[in-house]
């Protein structure tokens, strides 16, 4: 059996965040890291795996924040934050309540020519809890 805490080698930072985008886009899936050589697996309901290979993942792998954990939503109120135009501001409010919130969202950076700027925003935040998830687990990154 591993020891978790004996981390042999360096994940790329960017594995990392897109485990955690990959985890976020609404399947019940789950990632785990092999501290050992760096590899990540995903698990949901549909992968077959055997109970001694789940035995071997909880042992061996350490979990990534599951898409509870990320909270896109709360990004989204971050970035509105951000913004300084009162009408936009106010717009994007609008946007983020209710069901569909994800898709008004959106569609109103989308109009008002801030999409990029949400996703420069949100990819920020995605590496920043990649970082946070890292140095939480004695992980080393680059």
């Amino acid at each position: 059996m591993v020891n978790k805490n004996d981390k042999v080698m360096k994940v790329k930072l960017n594995d990392i965040i897109d485990a955690l985008e990959f985890v976020n886009m609404g399947q019940d899936t789950e990632a785990y890291l092999n501290p050992k050589n760096g590899e990540i697996i995903y698990i949901n309901e549909y992968t077959d795996i055997s109970e001694d290979e789940c035995e071997e993942i909880y042992d061996e792998y350490i979990g990534l924040p599951t898409k509870f954990y990320i909270d896109e939503y709360n990004m989204m109120e971050e970035f509105i934050e951000t913004i300084e135009d009162e009408r936009l501001y106010n717009q994007l409010y609008i946007a983020i309540n209710g069901s569909g919130a994800f898709r008004r969202f959106k569609d109103t950076c989308i109009n008002y020519d801030i999409i990029d700027d949400w996703y420069k925003f949100r990819d920020e935040k995605y590496k920043e809890l990649a970082i946070e998830w890292c140095e939480d687990n004695n992980i080393k990154y680059i």
